[in-house]
């Protein structure tokens, strides 16, 4: 419930008994995570309107889905949790709509790259109504249809709020430890708050990225778990550090797997750096080898030295093998003339006898000659 830094000393409520208690602590650890954004619309409380961040709201939302037996459903967000319902919906055979206040889905993505996305949950009748957001859920008790700010009426037995997270920071802030620009908890390399003897990791806090080497929030669950290897080290008295990370993410949403390292071109160009960029569909196998699939691959370098910045896959290809050598080169900080030499694995049933990013960062390179 409270944290007291200058005595060492957490208050802490014993939930089963309702009955408040202290303990004291050489080293503390928040690890409060982050929660899902509702907007405080009307409606936003009718039965069949859920969010999906934690395990309560997972079993929520589960409940949801037998007793109402919804036939339409409202997906309000257009990100990772958004496109990977549309799916699960899809299966269930349950009309779906996403609505997306943004003027297109994925906007850590380029604009090509995002519309291979939008083009398949058309394919597969998701309907899309972008740059639109909701203004009101209608129903008694339960939820039956959204109205958009254009005043568009959907009908839905379900709506699930996707619209992203945001960081709990509240006990942190009320001790006084310092919120970072973003809104998340401020730390050092360490793990260190600006109080002695307190961390922080995971969702609640913020970290570097690597590329840019500015402050950012990257809510994944793979830096989660990295930075609390480091806070955990430290706590016990190690001297570990967390550099930052490139958040490198895949889903996949229906036939397609997505995924993305490092800069966009977009990005790049608001951070100030000179992006190039090429894009090309290649398949991820040996061309005579059955069951190969396509892939569509885009990488992003520096113009001024060929440093990789960034690289975003897009196909029913193995996206997650061309997206981890990216990430591993932008660890390196690699040249896409470095990448076009790699020496990376080629058998037909697993990779042409040039891997696709080697054809890519030999694209690019070519490009910086000109």
């Amino acid at each position: 419930k409270k944290i007291n830094s200058k005595a060492s000393q957490l208050t802490v409520l014993d939930m089963e008994k309702d009955e408040e208690s202290t303990f004291d602590y050489d080293k503390l650890i928040i690890a409060t995570g982050a929660r899902a954004i509702v907007p405080p619309i009307e409606g936003i409380n009718l039965e069949g309107v859920v969010t999906l961040r934690s395990i309560s709201e997972l079993d929520r939302f589960t409940s949801a889905i037998d007793s109402i037996k919804p036939k339409n459903a409202v997906i309000v967000g257009a990100g990772y949790i958004g496109l990977e319902l549309a799916e699960a919906f899809h299966i269930l055979n349950i009309s779906t709509t996403i609505v997306e206040k943004f003027e297109r889905i994925l906007p850590r993505f380029d604009p090509e790259m995002a519309e291979l996305v939008h083009n398949h949950l058309i394919e597969n009748n998701i309907e899309l109504i972008l740059g639109d957001g909701i203004v009101s859920i209608n129903g008694a008790d339960k939820a039956t249809s959204v109205v958009t700010e254009s005043g568009r009426i959907i009908d839905a037995d379900i709506v699930v709020i996707a619209i992203g997270v945001k960081p709990n920071i509240e006990l942190a802030k009320d001790c006084g430890i310092e919120i970072g620009k973003t809104g998340a908890i401020a730390v050092n390399t360490k793990m260190e708050t600006n109080f002695k003897n307190i961390y922080a990791a995971g969702d609640c806090c913020e970290t570097i990225d690597r590329v840019t080497g500015e402050t950012t929030w990257i809510p994944l669950g793979d830096i989660a778990n990295l930075q609390g290897r480091v806070a955990g080290d430290n706590a016990a008295g190690g001297n570990a550090e967390f550099p930052g990370a490139f958040g490198t993410s895949v889903f996949k949403s229906f036939e397609l797997n997505v995924a993305m390292t490092g800069l966009s071109e977009t990005a790049a160009v608001k951070a100030g750096l000179s992006p190039i960029s090429v894009s090309m569909t290649k398949g991820d196998r040996a061309r005579y080898y059955p069951g190969g699939k396509e892939l569509n691959i885009k990488l992003i370098a520096n113009k001024n030295d060929g440093r990789l910045l960034g690289a975003q896959i897009v196909g029913p290809g193995v996206s997650d093998k061309m997206i981890d050598i990216a990430a591993t080169a932008l660890l390196g900080k690699l040249t896409c003339q470095d990448m076009e030499n790699a020496d990376l694995a080629y058998s037909p049933p697993f990779s042409p006898v040039l891997s696709p990013m080697i054809v890519a960062a030999g694209a690019l390179s070519s490009r910086l000659k000109k």
